[in-house]
């Protein structure tokens, strides 16, 4: 993809964000800020600031985004502060082979091509199993604040800064690669050492590939259960290599469930789903908090 893709896009979703924020990825620096806190944090415990891995910061062995990356929630949350298509926490990324849920929840299809796939997230326990589609290649971003992969998360903020803006984002490319790129890029279940996620064939970020069949924009729930699918860990279903995947196949998504205020990214949706037989679904869904001193 070209530089200047994503801001064609961005152009074009403009007018959808100006009534409501897309309920993906964003904050300012200023509310992230948080106070030092134990290696080990107790539940709802900010991220320690900095980071006590100090230079040593690494991905592996795999150690789960435990503590709260914003006042608003942990990584599992997908917390959005400020306007998602001005937002530093966006990461840039590209190359690799990644996932995208962000339309998936409902076991019938969403949006506004007839021919698009179901994406069912079938509620089991304290994850949500998704059906997302696969992209190969192309810009991509991830939330800064939904690194779910510990160490990773503090060899970013390391490199980024814990709002994201010294590495390159969705409003400015021509900064240094953010560390957890290269884990998405490199993603490989048989080595945890390059990888996110340790086991996982590849992992959910987000981007604007579904566009064409999908329209953005955002329908606010009241606190529920909901999953937050950003970094989350995902297998393919119908293929057994990376070289076998096409755009737009189907894999499951392991999302974690995060119970809290959200948004879905789609206008004029139900909040609850039906379930069918036995099955509970669940949106795959974010938070979004406006940045200080905005208004909503």
């Amino acid at each position: 993809m070209k530089a200047s893709a994503p801001y064609k896009l961005l152009a074009i979703l403009a007018l959808a964000f100006v009534i409501a924020p897309l309920a993906a990825y964003g904050a300012s620096a200023a509310q992230q800020k948080t106070p030092a806190a134990a290696a080990n944090p107790k539940a709802g415990a900010p991220c320690p600031n900095p980071p006590p891995c100090g230079a040593n910061c690494s991905n592996h062995p795999f150690a789960p985004t435990d503590c709260w990356t914003t006042s608003y929630g942990p990584a599992k949350a997908d917390v959005v502060i400020g306007v998602a298509t001005k937002s530093t926490n966006m990461l840039y990324c590209n190359g690799g082979t990644y996932a995208l849920c962000f339309f998936s929840g409902p076991p019938k299809p969403t949006g506004t091509n007839p021919a698009n796939k179901p994406l069912p997230c079938v509620l089991e326990g304290n994850i949500a199993k998704c059906t997302c589609q696969a992209y190969t290649s192309g810009a991509y971003y991830v939330d800064i604040n939904s690194i779910l992969n510990r160490g990773a998360y503090f060899q970013t903020v390391n490199a980024c800064g814990q709002d994201g803006s010294k590495c390159a984002n969705i409003t400015n490319q021509n900064l240094p690669p953010a560390p957890v790129c290269q884990y998405v890029k490199n993603q490989n279940p048989n080595d945890a050492n390059a990888s996110l996620m340790p086991k996982a064939d590849l992992i959910s970020t987000f981007s604007f590939a579904m566009n064409g069949n999908y329209k953005l924009g955002s329908t606010s729930c009241p606190a529920g259960p909901y999953a937050g699918c950003m970094t989350a860990p995902c297998f393919y279903i119908k293929v057994g290599k990376k070289s076998q995947v096409k755009d737009g196949d189907s894999v499951r998504c392991d999302c974690p469930i995060y119970n809290g205020a959200y948004q879905v990214g789609q206008s004029n949706q139900a909040c609850t789903i039906p379930g069918e037989g036995k099955a509970s679904f669940i949106w795959s869904a974010s938070n979004t908090v406006p940045a200080a001193g905005s208004k909503k």
